[in-house]
């Protein structure tokens, strides 16, 4: 049976996302762009404001974070969606900072039109921090897009894992304070038919 989301509460321990985010911020950063691909990619303070890193798919201090990921990932299709897909190779590490209003505005994770081969099909988010470090930054599904969205509180729990079709839309709200940090990837596959 076809489902909006999958998700897991609280599937990695404090002391696991502690780890992540020490060994996320040693990679370099950047200010979080937006579009899909090519040219169309630009930074859109009004759009987004927020740092991220990308995580290399392949590192050894990331192997057991990708096994875990690719694991749900499949968990996740075979029990909602059934879609045709391939592999992620992107992890992106987000922070959304309070001096910053850190935000990401309503937005889609795949682009109907494109020029690559494979389609962002799943998209996973993975809560790092502690809900209590932090004020606003609430996760939210389009009640336009997806009849019966998550409710926000019930994914801010630390550790907590939701997965949902990437082109349902979704937005971070502004950060008020402190500063939220989370983890962003997708599975592709072929485009849709």
């Amino acid at each position: 049976m076809n489902q909006w989301y999958q998700y897991w509460p609280g599937y990695f321990k404090t002391d696991w996302c502690d780890h992540l985010i020490s060994i996320a911020k040693a990679m370099p950063v950047v200010e979080g762009r937006v579009g899909h691909g090519g040219d169309g990619i630009v930074v859109d303070k009004a759009m987004r404001r927020s740092k991220i890193r990308w995580l290399p798919r392949f590192d050894p201090q990331f192997a057991n974070l990708c096994g875990y990921m690719e694991l749900l990932f499949n968990e996740a299709n075979r029990n909602a969606f059934g879609f045709d897909m391939k592999v992620f190779h992107e992890i992106q590490f987000t922070e959304y900072h309070a001096e910053d209003e850190g935000t990401y505005n309503w937005h889609h994770d795949t682009a109907w039109v494109g020029k690559t081969l494979q389609r962002r099909k799943l998209s996973m988010v993975i809560q790092l921090s502690n809900p209590e470090d932090y004020d606003g930054g609430r996760f939210e599904m389009s009640g336009d897009d997806c009849p019966v969205p998550i409710d926000s509180d019930a994914i801010k729990p630390r550790g907590t894992v939701v997965v949902f079709p990437s082109f349902l839309r979704h937005r971070v709200t502004p950060v008020t304070r402190g500063t939220r940090y989370s983890l962003v990837s997708w599975m592709e596959g072929p485009y849709f038919r």
